[in-house]
């Protein structure tokens, strides 16, 4: 299966690929992943962009289970979870290019062939900016509300 975008092609295998040769990276320079129990790991993105979650999701549990769950069942797992990661941010309106976290607990259950996803811990993270926009506003508000009761008050006392 090959996907043609804008001229480019692109195909799932090559991601795989990719991503099982950057498992030794992540295994030495990118805390991703702490285990639980020897079957069961806290996956972590760090910040990223939330247009690459879905590669830092897999990247992720390609380091933390590709020694003991089959190449098939990750990726099964992996893409049924990030159609529901992907879900959750849009609802929450979390756009592509805003800055997110994603932590997210994970177990494999050998009898069942199947990697199981706890609830997914999804943090957005805000500029400098931003909060002082979100802060301003909030205060405007908040005194705008607080000056109109106190001229009520002056209008009712005389």
């Amino acid at each position: 299966m090959v996907i043609h975008l804008s001229g480019k092609s692109w195909k799932p295998s090559e991601d795989v690929e990719r991503d099982k040769a950057r498992v030794a990276e992540y295994e030495h320079i990118y805390p991703g992943f702490s285990f639980k129990t020897p079957q069961a790991v806290e996956l972590r993105t760090g910040i990223i962009v939330a247009a690459r979650f879905a590669d830092k999701v897999r990247r992720a549990v390609f380091a933390a289970f590709g020694k003991i769950v089959p190449e098939n069942v990750i990726l099964r797992d992996v893409a049924e979870f990030n159609k529901k990661l992907y879900d959750e941010l849009v609802s929450r309106g979390i756009g592509k290019i805003d800055l997110v976290r994603i932590s997210v607990e994970v177990s494999y259950d050998p009898e069942k062939q199947k990697l199981v996803f706890g609830e997914p811990k999804i943090e957005k993270l805000y500029t400098e900016e931003e909060v002082k926009g979100l802060l301003e506003k909030l205060v405007e508000e908040k005194c705008g509300e607080a000056l109109k009761k106190i001229e009520e008050i002056k209008k009712i006392l005389g």
